[in-house]
């Protein structure tokens, strides 16, 4: 891993919380990865993004 970057996961989940999709990726900062996990919203209805074992966000697809 290049140094400064940190590992994210971004999990495509259903209304029930169940992941139906995993997303992997480096960025350099929590706000960039929120960026992207962000994109992935045109796929999921909602998204979690999760750096180890934090959890950065809960992103939902507006209506």
């Amino acid at each position: 891993m290049d140094k400064g970057l940190k590992h994210y996961v971004a999990f495509g989940v259903d209304a029930a919380g169940v992941a139906r999709a995993t997303y992997e990726f480096n960025s350099l900062d929590d706000t960039e990865a929120r960026r992207r996990a962000e994109t992935y919203l045109a796929t999921h209805d909602i998204i979690e993004l999760w750096r180890d074992h934090r959890r950065i966000a809960r992103l939902q697809r507006a209506t």
